[in-house]
């Protein structure tokens, strides 16, 4: 790692200038001033047989996870195309459908989870792996979702009319129709980087993007990584959204992994909440300009592909941001001379409405469009690829390993499982960690904490 490059480093820029939230980064000892206290909570159990094809639907199992009421009854009448055909795929059984509340906290998720998916009674045979999410964070809670993600493959449907979640439904089925047909296809893989000339995208390239696609062309050399072209795309001068666009819009399937800065609030606030569901999170391209959802709704982008786009708020915005605590407490502390409060004015208050971002939902809407995205629902740092508990260590692997799976046809949420298994790694280091220092105290030993240790690792824990 460059010694002049910050090690805290934030992929959000201000919607109204695109000027970067944190232009220096936060200095690498702020991760030790975070107490994780209980962010860790011991390893997920694994509930379903490890051993069987987890792309075969008729052995993991498909559900819904939908809104009580009125509400949960249209979304679900929506989607009864896509509901048959996943009956059909797991040979006739009858899909799993679940009703949640609107809000929910992990403590609440996770006795829910317990007592209504999988209370232990009978052997789980019939619980589906796969699970759909349906409606937006505020019919839906995110807590849910991180839950039920700690061992399942899960996905949400997040639209903002009917007509949305029917255009994805007919673009699914559109999809499998063909599938046999080009099943011995290669896709193309893609690597944008918005060379903005910050440091957070700087560090993204030479940490992530450069030495990840190094990692996936001597793989492809080998017969390891089957995609039929890689391109490393966005250029290093003038970063223009044209470019991506261009090569988004062939209509050949492909895998499209970008890094860019999102856009969070303008210096003086959202004008209004409408204003920021419709902007937050858009893929900033600097002075040159951004890529908004109204953009992505009628034009091919990633016909029939997968997105996965590496920016803050670019899958949405929570009800409360993982970070609000640790920046809140820095702020108080006085030690970065305001940095922390210009992240603050960005992070959902008490109160508000969380959302999925106008660009997935615009992108998963479009007929022309994706069949998946993957992106942050706050905000995203540096740390998911470059970890420092251990000193400074770049693991691009990590996301070369999704477009991988991604490419040999894996269903999204298996391929979803190369990340989230450092996840799981990551909270059995902390626990460890707090195992040691439990213990102590009940001895009666002093036991000096890890602290900067801890931070990172708790860092990384929630960027992932």
């Amino acid at each position: 790692m460059h010694p002049d490059v910050p090690d805290l480093n934030l992929l959000m820029v201000h919607a109204d200038d695109r000027a970067p939230v944190l232009p220096d980064g936060l200095p690498d000892r702020a991760a030790g001033e975070q107490s994780p206290g209980e962010q860790a909570p011991g390893d997920p159990g694994h509930f379903w047989d490890e051993g069987g094809d987890p792309n075969d639907l008729e052995a993991q199992r498909w559900g819904v996870i939908a809104p009580q009421g009125p509400e949960g009854d249209r979304l679900l009448a929506l989607i009864q195309p896509l509901i048959a055909l996943r009956r059909e795929q797991q040979g006739g059984d009858e899909i799993k459908v679940y009703r949640v509340p609107p809000r929910m906290t992990q403590d609440e998720a996770m006795r829910w989870k317990k007592k209504e998916f999988d209370s232990g009674a009978d052997l789980n045979i019939e619980v589906p792996r796969y699970q759909l999410l349906l409606g937006d964070l505020d019919q839906v809670p995110l807590a849910l979702q991180q839950v039920q993600q700690s061992d399942g493959y899960v996905g949400r449907l997040a639209f903002a009319d009917d007509d949305g979640y029917a255009a994805y439904v007919d673009k699914v089925l559109r999809y499998e129709r063909r599938a046999a047909a080009r099943a011995g296809e290669h896709a193309r893989s893609l690597f944008f980087t918005v060379h903005d000339g910050t440091a957070a995208t700087s560090v993204g390239h030479r940490a992530l993007m450069g030495p990840g696609v190094e990692v996936v062309r001597k793989r492809q050399a080998a017969g390891q990584y089957p995609a039929r072209e890689i391109l490393e795309l966005g250029d290093r001068v003038t970063p223009s959204p044209d470019e991506l666009l261009q090569h988004a819009a062939a209509r050949e399937p492909g895998v499209l992994f970008t890094l860019s800065h999102g856009e969070g609030a303008p210096r003086g606030g959202w004008r209004s909440h409408a204003e920021q569901r419709q902007r937050q999170g858009a893929m900033s391209f600097g002075r040159e300009g951004h890529i908004m959802g109204d953009e992505l709704r009628a034009r091919a982008f990633m016909p029939g592909g997968v997105w996965f786009m590496l920016a803050c708020y670019g899958g949405g915005n929570p009800s409360t941001s993982a970070y609000r605590h640790w920046l809140a407490a820095l702020a108080a502390a006085g030690q970065f001379r305001g940095k922390a409060d210009a992240v603050l004015a960005g992070l959902p208050a008490e109160g508000d409405r969380p959302f999925i971002a106008a660009v997935p939902k615009a992108a998963l809407a479009n007929p022309d469009g994706p069949l998946a995205f993957v992106g942050h629902i706050d905000l995203a740092w540096t740390y998911g690829f470059q970890e420092l508990d251990a000193g400074a260590t770049n693991r691009p692997a990590k996301f070369m390993a999704i477009t991988r799976s991604l490419l040999k046809r894996d269903r999204c949420g298996v391929s979803l499982r190369e990340l989230t298994r450092f996840f799981d790694q990551t909270n059995i280091e902390l626990t460890a960690l707090y195992d040691k220092e439990a213990e102590a105290r009940a001895r009666g030993v002093d036991f000096q904490v890890d602290a900067a240790r801890q931070g990172h690792l708790w860092m990384l824990r929630q960027d992932l």
